[in-house]
């Protein structure tokens, strides 16, 4: 891609650094599904950018915060954020560029053990200082004192209603969705809130050149952790592993294998909001199970 597609970053990045930048080189990325993200090589290194429409300006503040946030907590390598910035047209989120390398032996075991030091920080309540996003879609995080409180009222709720109101669902549906709610008061194990990266599935990580996992994209709160753990195991990519490793430093509660539906029916109804109707067979197999 030209770098004069970049001019607007190009005079951001000038700013920044108080001097005069030339972009070198620009390489769009794949895998992406709601921003533009490339390569961007300067005279002064080589960044990651995403960017978008300056609608999504909030987005990247967003994700800016909660790259701080785990960062901050010294457990995974996280990039770095260089800048976050709007034109009048353009948003933009500016990261260090991570080299990527191949998985060492002890990867998984690695990626078990910090995910677990990660989830020991905790808080007082079960949400976050600010709502935030999952993929493109606003994502609630209002405190509560419980977490099948939490879990009814800022995610299910939400997305149930964005849903219907798209005509995604239809009122019986919704309706059938929310005789489970009186199931999730008495169904989950009662634990501290855990700090989750939110939103992490095998596209949100790399690995470095040193081997060591990385992480990106989050969608930061103090949850439950199994709701982590569930969503790891959603769409795959994870190696068992790193479920041993995890148990034994930090051990889940009896049974946890079979709440994990429950806990997916959040971001399967978060991709169903996003990518349409196929995701309501999986949700309709869940309900039938808890909620028949």
């Amino acid at each position: 891609m030209h770098s004069k597609t970049f001019s607007w970053l190009d005079t951001a990045l000038s700013s920044h650094f108080g001097q005069r930048i030339t972009i070198l080189k620009c390489t769009y990325l794949s895998g992406g599904s709601i921003h533009h993200a490339a390569k961007v090589e300067t005279s002064v290194g080589t960044f990651f950018v995403k960017h978008n429409t300056v609608q999504h300006h909030e987005n990247f503040l967003a994700e800016a915060d909660g790259l701080a946030c785990l960062r901050a907590t010294h457990t995974f390598a996280v990039p770095e954020t260089l800048l976050v910035g709007a034109t009048d047209h353009e948003a933009f989120l500016v990261l260090q560029y991570v080299e990527q390398g191949a998985a060492s032996s002890a990867f998984w075991d690695t990626f078990g053990e910090r995910l677990a030091l990660l989830h020991r920080h905790s808080a007082a309540q079960f949400g976050y200082k600010q709502h935030n996003f999952i993929g493109a879609l606003p994502q609630q995080n209002t405190w509560h004192q419980r977490w099948s409180e939490f879990f009814i009222e800022e995610r299910l709720r939400p997305m149930l209603k964005r849903a219907r109101q798209a005509s995604l669902l239809s009122s019986h549906e919704v309706k059938c969705v929310e005789r489970l709610f009186p199931v999730l008061e008495s169904f989950f194990p009662d634990e501290p809130p855990a700090l989750l990266h939110g939103d992490l599935w095998s596209g949100n990580f790399l690995v470095s050149s040193e081997g060591l996992p990385v992480l990106f994209d989050p969608a930061v709160y103090f949850g439950h952790r199994e709701a982590e753990i569930a969503f790891m195991h959603l769409f795959g990519g994870f190696s068992e592993r790193l479920f041993e490793v995890y148990h034994a430093v930090f051990p889940l509660a009896p049974e946890w294998r079979a709440r994990l539906e429950v806990f997916n029916l959040y971001p399967l109804l978060v991709h169903l909001n996003l990518f349409g109707r196929s995701y309501w067979s999986a949700i309709e197999r869940t309900l039938r199970r808890f909620a028949p």
